[in-house]
């Protein structure tokens, strides 16, 4: 009799216990909340950067400018840097979570965000700090002038970055959604401001809005607000164990 109960009260048990593993059980916390760090210090390294460089990318001749406020644009460069490394980071702390629910998504997420994205925010620091040299050898003052506004302010690299940067975060969410591992109203907010935030780069890109309108960052800001949310949830709950879609 004994050995039956054990026998019946281990059958509960295996089946009562995955129930309470994924409604209370969170994995991964150290990566989650890495990750939730990471994502916060790149945004807020991105906004100074462009606070700091804003006298610089709108002067009139910003070659001229960073001559005499050269610590603005070493700043404004280290800051990129900051930026590229952190958000270039994200991928390489999530690989132990992402990798189980995708290899394809897992290391495409890492090749597009960690490497080619970081590659497009070097050049982009390496354009500011160009500033600087130009400024000591002279030239003349029209090309000099122009150049310094194609480097400081470059539409063609910010359009490759915002394809770059939208297809990293495509895969990344396309991963969570698949997964669950966080809920999927979030996921499902980030899949749906991707294409907003690819749309908004396009139409600057062929001339319907001016590139860093208001109208360009209201199209900007549903993807950018669920990041923000997301690096919250992760710092703040973890993430959930896997689970399959078909659950």
């Amino acid at each position: 009799m004994t050995e039956q109960m054990t026998t019946m009260t281990d059958r509960l048990s295996v089946r009562v216990s995955p129930t309470i593993s994924v409604s209370g059980h969170r994995e991964h916390r150290g990566a989650a909340t890495a990750a939730g760090v990471l994502y916060i210090t790149g945004t807020i390294a991105g906004i100074l950067s462009k606070a700091v460089l804003s006298s610089v990318s709108g002067a009139f001749d910003p070659v001229a400018t960073a001559s005499t406020d050269q610590v603005a644009v070493a700043t404004g460069a280290a800051l990129i840097l900051v930026m590229g490394l952190s958000l270039a980071l994200i991928p390489v702390v999530l690989m132990p979570v992402l990798r189980p629910v995708s290899e394809f998504l897992a290391y495409g997420y890492l090749v597009i965000r960690g490497a080619v994205e970081t590659a497009c925010y070097v050049v982009l620091a390496a354009g500011v700090l160009t500033l600087v040299t130009l400024s000591g050898l002279g030239g003349p003052d029209e090309t000099w002038r122009e150049l310094g506004r194609v480097l400081v302010d470059s539409e063609a690299m910010a359009n490759v970055l915002t394809v770059v940067f939208c297809v990293g975060a495509a895969l990344f969410y396309i991963a969570l959604y698949r997964s669950r591992i966080a809920p999927r109203w979030l996921s499902g907010w980030g899949l749906v401001g991707v294409p907003i935030y690819l749309l908004a780069a396009l139409l600057a890109a062929f001339g319907v809005i001016e590139m860093n309108s208001t109208t360009q960052m209201l199209l900007f800001m549903p993807l950018a607000l669920q990041e923000m949310v997301l690096a919250i949830w992760m710092i703040a709950r973890g993430f959930r164990p896997i689970r399959p879609e078909s659950e």
